[in-house]
């Protein structure tokens, strides 16, 4: 009985002493305001408030393909990734809360590639990560002890804006100019929950002044005619801009030096020129303006010169 005892009270003691070493390693502008499981699971809620115009909601397709520090070297808008591996319409819903409060962004983009996966069967090992991760930010913010000791708030910040820097090169052995054929025997659907959280995503942005915007980036392996054809047809439905990297808008892509891994995502280069193009596309909306004058952005100044750091 004894020996229960002091179990149950060692294992009360490591879990508090785990649950302060979390709160202890957050970004603390935000542990209040979020609380701990928004703060561990969004890393946008460090940045500054209403200081991120943009946000790009989806799963590994967009944190590949679209580099925010690209779009504010060129255009002086400010972008922000939130994405995960495979993350599944529910997640980025909670996403896109946690953005709009914190942000107030002017442009959402959804990379359209979620609607089609089924919340069902996200691997068991994913969503017991997913889970440790919100519930338990020692696991992610780990190394954030070090940080303490500069007094650097901007070091909270993540550099890259949820983009994760990719040079290495796996050629696709696909035809470059078929994936996308018109006879494509692929048929797809999209499920009636995932249609009807992103009914609940078109309601949020209308409710809150958002122009809302599908996406579909580069990814032979990832897309599809018939793909396309559903998206197609919804974005017409709820009359929204559909913006196709696979069809509609030729990038050259070259299949051969700019994927990672044989054609599903882009390096570097890659995704250079994705996020060129949407940096002229946002500039065309005339919803934004440039910041790279102002201030309130000076982060940003600095995360664009680790950034660069980086190329070298």
């Amino acid at each position: 009985m004894k020996k229960a005892i002091k179990g149950i009270i060692f294992a009360l003691i490591f879990c508090i002493m785990v649950e302060a070493i979390s709160v202890a390693l957050l970004p603390w502008e935000k542990v209040k305001k979020y609380g701990l499981y928004n703060t561990s699971a969004y890393e946008i809620v460090a940045e500054k408030d209403d200081s991120v115009d943009v946000i790009f909601l989806g799963d590994s397709l967009v944190y590949s393909s679209i580099s925010p520090m690209e779009i504010w070297d060129g255009y002086g808008y400010t972008c922000y990734d939130c994405a995960q591996p495979a993350q599944i319409m529910p997640y980025a819903y909670d996403y896109l809360k946690v953005a709009i409060d914190s942000q107030h962004p002017k442009i959402v983009f959804i990379e359209a590639n979620i609607l089609f996966r089924d919340p069902q069967k996200l691997p068991l090992y994913k969503k017991i990560a997913y889970r440790i991760v919100n519930y338990i930010p020692i696991f992610k913010y780990h190394s954030n002890w070090k940080k303490y000791f500069t007094h650097d708030k901007n070091s909270w910040l993540n550099v890259n804006k949820g983009y994760i820097y990719i040079t290495g090169i796996k050629a696709s052995k696909k035809d470059p100019f078929n994936y996308m054929d018109v006879n494509d025997e692929v048929e797809v659907s999209i499920l009636p929950e995932n249609k009807e959280c992103f009914d609940d995503m078109v309601s949020m942005c209308e409710e809150n002044n958002i122009k809302l915007v599908l996406l579909a980036v580069p990814s032979q392996k990832s897309w599809s005619r018939s793909k396309y054809n559903m998206v197609k047809e919804l974005a017409n439905e709820k009359d929204i801009e559909f913006i196709d990297f696979n069809l509609d808008n030729d990038l050259e892509i070259d299949w051969a030096t700019e994927t990672k891994d044989k054609g599903n995502h882009l390096n570097y280069w890659g995704a250079k020129k994705v996020s060129d193009f949407l940096g002229e596309y946002m500039e065309s909306t005339g919803l934004l303006e440039d910041h790279k004058n102002d201030p309130y952005y000076k982060s940003w100044h600095t995360a664009y010169s680790i950034y660069k750091e980086k190329l070298k």
